[in-house]
């Protein structure tokens, strides 16, 4: 059986000086979409799709504000994970969609929060289309904001190594006119300028799909992969299908990548998909019940012990187990890791007792 072997974190992540060093981290995918103001994700067709899912109403607050987040943090850091992962979001293009600079608010949120000291967090750029980079120096401001935020202390580093993630591979090699130097070309920009901003060397993720493993030469640039979220193609349904068959699909994910990827694959757990609020024709799934959540945490947890290639690389013979559940907030797409009216907290006790805070 496949054993992750020691490493030294240059931070201890969600844990106290002394304690045990996670098995496995876990990362939560973190959506700071949920503004006030209106327009807002909390409306379709202006109509506040709350009323009718009161089920998904958060309740450590509705809002990206700092209460929230320091309860967020709080929550989080209590239940076994390690970390937020935030989707950034370029602002370059500002006719996108109103309020669109507050899709970023979740970082700064998270680093003005009192509490942060209990948890790290992460960047995955989100370059699907509108918020793709396309223009030089697009990418290198970019790549400076990122950086920056690197420097935090509570920023998560593996092996001394900040962590990052381009969202979607196939978008990033679109974006770059479908042609790998290029790709390799703007991610060693990126590496350059952690160096030189004294970040260090950088470890670099893609997102993929989970039905195929990329070509070898579409992800030699990168360390690792992972996917943020992949659906079943199943026909649309007006009642939704059980959990079941949207977590054989991951589990089928992590199988594949664990055999036949080239590169290292995170595994990426869904808490749930039900988009329906916001009007979305791809099928739904009924939400786990608690031994459902309670098997697919678990089953993730066997595949990592029987894969080796289900971590990622810190240095020559060591790596880091690691998931990413989809997601934290993913209120109106329906994968909700965080405390809610319908799932009064039982994703995160689930979590709790499959992955036990180190002693």
């Amino acid at each position: 059986m496949f054993r992750v072997l020691p490493i030294i974190l240059t931070l201890l992540i969600a844990a106290p000086l002394g304690a045990a060093e996670p098995d496995v981290l876990v990362g939560a995918y973190y959506f700071s979409g949920w503004w006030e103001e209106q327009p807002n994700k909390y409306t379709t067709s202006h109509i506040d799709w709350r009323d009718h899912y009161p089920g998904r109403i958060a309740t450590l607050g509705e809002y990206n504000d700092q209460p929230t987040m320091n309860r967020e943090i709080r929550a989080a850091a209590d239940h076994s994970v390690h970390f937020f992962q935030f989707l950034w979001y370029f602002q370059g293009r500002k006719t996108v969609e109103e309020h669109q600079d507050k899709l970023n608010a979740g970082i700064n949120l998270f680093i003005s929060s009192p509490d942060n000291d209990r948890l790290h967090f992460t960047v995955e750029f989100v370059n699907q289309p509108p918020f793709g980079i396309y223009e030089d120096k697009d990418w290198e401001a970019s790549c400076r904001e990122w950086v920056k935020l690197m420097n935090h202390p509570r920023y998560l580093r593996l092996g001394g190594k900040p962590v990052f993630k381009i969202h979607s591979l196939d978008a990033f090699r679109q974006q770059n006119a479908s042609d790998n130097a290029k790709v390799a070309s703007r991610l060693k920009k990126l590496r350059d300028i952690a160096k030189s901003q004294n970040a260090g060397d950088l470890i670099i993720s893609a997102g993929v799909m989970t039905a195929a493993v990329p070509k070898p030469d579409d992800c030699e640039m990168y360390d690792f992969l992972t996917t943020y979220m992949d659906v079943p193609n199943l026909r649309p349904s007006v009642h939704p299908y059980p959990y079941k068959d949207l977590i054989a699909q991951a589990q089928n994910a992590w199988k594949l990548y664990g055999e036949k990827s080239s590169k290292p694959y995170v595994p990426c757990v869904p808490v749930g998909w039900d988009p329906r609020p916001w009007k979305d024709t791809r099928p739904s799934f009924s939400e786990p019940t608690d031994d459902e959540w309670f098997a697919a945490l678990a089953s993730v947890k066997h595949a990592m012990d029987k894969s080796p290639n289900l971590a990622i690389p810190i240095s020559p013979g060591r790596s880091q187990k690691m998931i990413l559940i989809y997601a934290w907030n993913e209120f109106g797409e329906g994968g909700i890791l965080a405390p809610t009216q319908g799932n009064r907290s039982m994703p995160l006790h689930i979590l709790k007792r499959v992955f036990p805070p180190e002693e």
